[in-house]
């Protein structure tokens, strides 16, 4: 979908301080030889904060920026993957409340690691889709722990971090415009994440010890073959980006940067570098492999990232991609019309550990 009027104005972060991947190798929490292969240095873990206080804490900041009233917030999403701090409780309604409150919706979105992506497709379609609609608040916000979840060992390929992002799209003004973004999904490949063999249980996650994403996969690898997974994957990245660069008018030589998830070396090469023909330089992997995955916000905080770091300037463009199980992509090209002063007291969420 190509877009004509819808920009971003702002980004909010709220990402808690990094642990070292090496000292959870030296300390047996995290398999050796994956701490080779991924080669990602640490992961931000919140030991304070629930998932949904980040998110608002984000929010607000990206309303700060903004410069947008919490009145002109005519839809709220919130995108997440694991547990928000509550069961049977509407998250994005908290997330609202303490952000801009008002009586727009407030909708949740569980699209897993392509949530953020998700919620700036569908709020770039509500505005665009409602002639009184000014403005939308975008957050996600995930925190991985024990004893449910352990950031170090229940996935293979990547390692899970804590954190929250936000975005505030806009109608009329902002420093970037969204130029196109398509979403497209495989469900030939929902069953890779999901215990075929268990089969469905009655009440979430009923075992003792923390989830086993790793072992889904490597049954699910077993069933169908790494070939299979490999190609649909590669397959279903391609088309949908190829299709939003075309609607963009634009081409992979004419982007500046490329925001992808943050996932270990070896995924990010055949899942995202090899397919685009891009050398990692391009990507933002170097600042992802110190932060790792934050479910569904890696895209945005990149983004931001680019913009704290100095790294973009006016007609910039950025290719922004998201994939999450299910399987399913959304991609978006955004250009850079002017580059915000985020500097002063709120600039400070690039905490990072060096490179050694």
């Amino acid at each position: 979908m190509r877009w004509d009027d819808i920009r971003i104005a702002a980004l909010g972060t709220c990402l808690p301080a990094p642990v070292s991947a090496r000292e959870a190798m030296e300390q047996g929490r995290y398999p050796a030889d994956e701490f080779e292969e991924n080669q990602l240095l640490s992961a931000l873990e919140s030991n304070d904060m629930s998932a949904v206080d980040m998110a608002v804490a984000a929010g607000r900041q990206a309303m700060a920026r903004s410069g947008r009233r919490s009145e002109d917030i005519a839809l709220v999403l919130h995108a997440a993957m694991y547990h928000q701090g509550e069961d049977f409780w509407t998250p994005a309604s908290y997330v609202q409340r303490h952000t801009v409150a008002g009586t727009a919706p407030a909708v949740h979105v569980d699209h897993a690691s392509n949530g953020g992506m998700a919620a700036l497709e569908l709020g770039a379609s509500w505005l665009s889709g409602r002639s009184d609609a000014e403005a939308a608040l975008l957050t996600t916000g995930d925190r991985y722990a024990l004893p449910g979840f352990d950031r170090w060992y229940s996935d293979s390929g990547q390692v899970f971090a804590d954190g929250a992002t936000a975005m505030v799209l806009s109608r009329g003004s902002g420093f970037a415009r969204l130029l196109a973004s398509n979403s497209t999904s495989d469900p030939e490949l929902e069953d890779a994440y999901r215990d075929v063999e268990r089969g469905f249980t009655l009440v979430p996650h009923p075992t003792d010890g923390p989830l086993d994403l790793r072992g889904r996969k490597r049954r699910y690898m077993k069933r169908v073959g790494s070939e299979f997974v490999v190609e649909r994957l590669v397959t279903g990245l391609l088309a949908n980006t190829e299709r939003t660069l075309a609607e963009a008018e634009t081409s992979m030589d004419a982007i500046t940067r490329v925001v992808v998830p943050n996932v270990g070396r070896e995924l990010l090469e055949w899942e995202f570098l090899a397919p685009y023909k891009i050398d990692v330089d391009r990507t933002v992997w170097d600042w992802g492999r110190r932060t790792c995955h934050i479910g569904g916000g890696d895209q945005f905080a990149g983004l931001t990232y680019l913009l704290e770091s100095g790294q973009l300037r006016p007609g910039d463009q950025v290719l922004v991609v998201g994939v999450g199980i299910g399987f399913s992509w959304t991609t978006a090209v955004v250009q850079v019309d002017a580059v915000p002063d985020w500097s002063g007291p709120d600039a400070g969420t690039l905490r990072v550990l060096g490179a050694g």
